[in-house]
């Protein structure tokens, strides 16, 4: 409706632009203002335009004003406001027809045109042999959504899970693991079952340690990683082995939070060793790299250090190695020429903005990227904390592992159904509890606006009111029971919206402001934008439900009404939750 508004707008308004010469007013948009008194959309073109015109603001929007008035079909209301706003009020009509053919849609979120825009999102980021703790949840559900979002708006996305898998640490674990690993296959033991990701964290551990007090085992261990670099068969066998066992848990913990990575995605650092010393050549033919230090490295001028000198960007260490930065400008490299990424989106938190500032623009500066006008950017997220505002973690000081985190929430949301709901069977009490809480995990992060710390706290996240997940599918829930009620199709059901009352129409306008967030959520990349969507959305139907009698309405025209509305309601609801990556159960 917005879209077909605007250009009505610009329609009408054209000849009176011409009479005061004005070319360009294409800018021109509509906004919802905050207080509804002040209509349904708003303009501020008069005064943005009233120097073109050469006239005050207030005669401009006059003239606006009583030339939009014209469109009697559109507007029961336009006025002047203030300096030189102007307040539009929508036709019922205007508001039945646009919301009944959104209804009709069979997708609630509008396609991109022209095959949208090839985008790249690397999240999760995880670490071989290491088990996946409460600092990982935000990489991996922030990144998911935004990968669920930009795809949903028409836009191929190729998801990228950098996986720490290559280096010395590697080389660590493979030195320690690689015994216990030859004995259970000698006697042919499950080596899934028996060498876990937990014993092989373990066994990282103790070689890390190890290596810090026993210069022997440190040198046995840098042996390893020559050995792997340079593709000894009973290494890689090994690293394969351990990337495997590692992955497998990984997995266990995608599909819990219901996280759409999978193996194929997989693209850590082994996949780029072979590409490390071609992108520093590469590098080096800019006449960008310089030799400091022993090291190679870039200067720009837009980095310095505390004490104004030059900030440098190692591409190769002073013993010929390759660190952190040579495999993501090597990323680089490969997805925009192989994978031709005309966007790239990396979720990392905000503790590496430097870094990625850092190498977004030395990739751009000694030319390196295949797509020069690529879209480079870094989404940084804050900290999750404990109760008593510091980073989380167990008493002991270590982090919390994201596992038992989740076993926690499953267990608490059980609590809470099997007090809210006894009637329900064992089995679907135990499924709804998954439901409810490993969504209210997810949605009490991702309500959050990514660039803050927020403190961690079940009870807040598991309510059944307020801005939580259980509260929006609650509302999702509550929409179906009356379904259930009626004994009507919740999916076959379909009449035609008409409005009797404010609570109808504030509701149907504000259903068709989701597209509007979608949107957002894809440009400015934080989901919290469509988490307050939804809130609101849940709240307006609350007070629609409150006011509007459905099932007991005795005009059945409007009876029927309210039912499609709130049915739309509902598909909005499980499609915004779905973005989320939540579930929307239809009991609770």
């Amino acid at each position: 409706m917005k879209k077909r508004l605007i250009t009505l707008i610009h329609q009408n308004l054209a000849g009176l632009f011409a009479r005061y010469g004005i070319e360009d007013y294409s800018f021109i948009d509509v906004q919802v203002p905050p207080d509804k008194a002040n209509g349904d959309f708003s303009l501020n073109a008069a005064m943005k335009l009233a120097k073109a015109a050469k006239c005050a603001p207030q005669k401009l929007a006059a003239e606006m004003v009583a030339s939009l008035e014209t469109e009697k079909d559109w507007f029961a209301r336009v006025e002047v406001a203030g300096p030189g706003f102007i307040n539009l009020f929508l036709a019922n009509n205007v508001i039945e027809d646009s919301f009944n053919k959104l209804v009709a849609q069979k997708d609630l979120v509008e396609q991109a045109a022209a095959g949208g825009e090839a985008t790249i999102i690397d999240y999760s980021s995880v670490n071989i042999a290491k088990q996946m703790h409460v600092g990982h949840l935000r990489s991996t559900i922030i990144g998911d959504v935004l990968a669920r979002v930009i795809e949903a708006l028409g836009n191929p996305v190729v998801r990228q899970n950098h996986l720490g898998d290559w280096g010395l640490p590697m080389a660590m674990v493979i030195w320690k693991a690689g015994p216990e690993i030859a004995a259970i296959e000698q006697r042919k033991g499950d080596l899934a079952r028996e060498l876990t990701l937990a014993r092989l964290e373990e066994l990282y551990k103790g070689v890390s340690a190890e290596c810090k007090d026993n210069p022997a085992t440190a040198a046995a261990c840098a042996e390893c990683l020559v050995r792997l670099q340079n593709g000894d068969s009973q290494m890689l066998d090994l690293w394969h082995k351990i990337v495997r066992i590692s992955m497998a848990e990984v997995y266990r913990i995608y599909r819990l939070l219901d996280v759409k990575l999978v193996e194929e995605n997989e693209c850590g650092e082994s996949f780029y060793r072979d590409m490390l010393a071609e992108t520093v050549a590469e590098i080096d033919k800019s006449g960008k790299m310089v030799e400091s230090q022993g090291a190679r490295c870039v200067f720009l001028d837009e980095f310095k250090g505390k004490d104004g000198s030059p900030l440098p960007v190692i591409v190769q260490k002073t013993d010929g190695a390759f660190n952190y930065g040579t495999f993501d400008l090597a990323a680089l490299r490969y997805r925009t020429a192989k994978l031709k990424a005309q966007r790239i989106v990396y979720v990392t938190d905000a503790r590496q903005a430097l870094h990625f500032k850092q190498i977004f623009a030395v990739a751009r500066a000694v030319g390196i990227l295949a797509l020069p006008d690529v879209k480079l950017e870094h989404v940084p997220f804050g900290t999750i904390l404990g109760e008593d505002n510091k980073p989380l973690k167990t008493r002991s000081g270590e982090n919390v592992k994201l596992a038992e985190l989740l076993d926690e929430a499953i267990e608490r949301a059980y609590q809470v159904v099997k007090e809210k709901n006894p009637g329900l069977s064992e089995e679907r009490k135990k499924e709804v509890a998954r439901i409810v809480g490993i969504g209210a995990v997810k949605y009490a992060d991702l309500s959050q606006n990514r660039n803050n710390d927020y403190v961690f706290s079940f009870d807040r996240m598991l309510a059944l009111n307020g801005n939580t997940a259980p509260y929006l599918q609650y509302a999702h829930a509550r929409i179906c029971s009356i379904f259930r009620k009626a004994g009507l199709d919740i999916d076959a059901f379909a009449a035609a919206a008409v409005v009797s009352q404010v609570e109808e129409r504030d509701l149907m306008m504000k259903l068709m402001e989701f597209n509007q967030a979608v949107v957002a959520v894809a440009i400015e990349l934080r989901p919290h934008i469509l988490c307050n969507y939804l809130y609101e959305l849940a709240a307006c139907f609350s007070s629609f439900y409150d006011k509007c009698p459905v099932l007991s309405c005795e005009d059945a025209k409007v009876r029927d009404s309210r039912l499609a509305i709130s049915n739309f309601t509902r598909r909005t609801l499980a499609k915004g939750l779905e973005l989320l990556g939540i579930s929307a159960p239809r009991e609770m």
